[in-house]
């Protein structure tokens, strides 16, 4: 299983997170709101979006690079492509891998299993 997070998985363009944040599907728990969208490939790509109410840069790049360590370790959860937009809530305070991954991992599961359920009844 490939465990890398290379160019192809990642969303860069303004026109593909547009895209997402106007056609994709919302998942949210308590800190963290998850726009999803169907992909006509097999690779799902990772956008993630954190403003400056989140801190300095340094503090939104640590938050950066831990979720995007979390959807590289749980990437597999998920069955086809999809695109995704991760916008964390204002009051995220707890920043360790651990917890981020838990809480993801559930979106990311909530997120294959809704996609299916609406591939099957198209």
């Amino acid at each position: 299983m490939d465990q890398r997070f290379g160019r192809k998985e990642r969303l860069r363009k303004r026109t593909e997170f547009q895209k997402v944040f106007h056609e994709g599907k919302v998942f949210s728990n308590d800190q963290i709101i998850v726009y999803a969208l169907l992909n006509s490939t097999r690779i799902s790509r990772l956008g993630i979006t954190a403003g400056r109410k989140f801190g300095n840069a340094v503090k939104r790049n640590r938050l950066k690079r831990i979720f995007r360590e979390a959807y590289r370790l749980n990437k597999h959860v998920l069955n086809r492509g999809v695109d995704i937009i991760i916008l964390p809530r204002t009051g995220f305070t707890d920043l360790t891998l651990k917890s981020i991954e838990d809480k993801f991992k559930e979106l990311l599961m909530q997120i294959d299993r809704r996609l299916e359920n609406e591939i099957f009844l198209n």
